[in-house]
């Protein structure tokens, strides 16, 4: 073989390697975010010039068209309140009081950050369609199947999920201490 038969394949070989290396390391999504609460991770740093190069990948790679945290804050949550991964077999209890946002939704992807074609064609709720009970707080009920006496999110049978949550300006005292704001409980409810 010549020589620069060696030294193409080399080359090719290392930037394949290297190419998955960055891709499988990219593939934590928007996971990783610096401020954790609860299941819920972001980073204020999502949609400006000044977050790192990794965050970056992450935004860029999920497809999110990130605003800036005083117009937008992105949440995302991959288990629940005890910590276990989201299952779309399971029965889950997403509720909480009206946030401190002008408008925020809740959405529904694969583990991979797709939304999944489902037949009810419903991927998320917001705060202008979740009723308030007595107490001024919403319910919704997260499974594969519609229950009877509550509003539905529709969960993926069979395979893991991820919710995002989407704040749009966000009040100044949730942008002051996301960490230790009010956010959506999450909670299995059985399986």
């Amino acid at each position: 073989m010549k020589s620069w038969h060696r030294y193409a394949i080399t080359l090719v070989g290392g930037m394949a390697v290297g190419l998955g290396a960055v891709w499988a390391f990219m593939d934590g999504g928007l996971g990783d975010g610096a401020i954790r609460n609860g299941p819920w991770t972001t980073s204020l740093g999502y949609g400006t010039r000044a977050t790192d190069a990794v965050t970056r990948a992450r935004v860029a790679r999920s497809g999110l068209l990130a605003l800036p945290a005083g117009e937008t804050l992105y949440w995302l949550a991959k288990t629940d309140a005890s910590g276990a991964p989201l299952d779309g077999h399971c029965r889950y209890s997403l509720s909480g009081t009206p946030l401190d946002a002008r408008w925020w939704s809740i959405t529904v992807y694969d583990a991979r950050g797709y939304l999944v074609d489902n037949p009810a064609r419903i991927w998320s709720v917001n705060g202008a369609n979740v009723a308030l009970d007595a107490k001024g707080e919403w319910r919704v009920i997260l499974s594969p199947d519609k229950p009877r006496d509550a509003a539905w999110l529709p969960g993926i049978k069979g395979q893991p999920f991820q919710l995002t949550l989407r704040m749009y300006n966000p009040g100044p005292a949730f942008r002051a201490d996301p960490a230790h704001a009010v956010l959506p409980r999450l909670v299995k409810e059985g399986c």
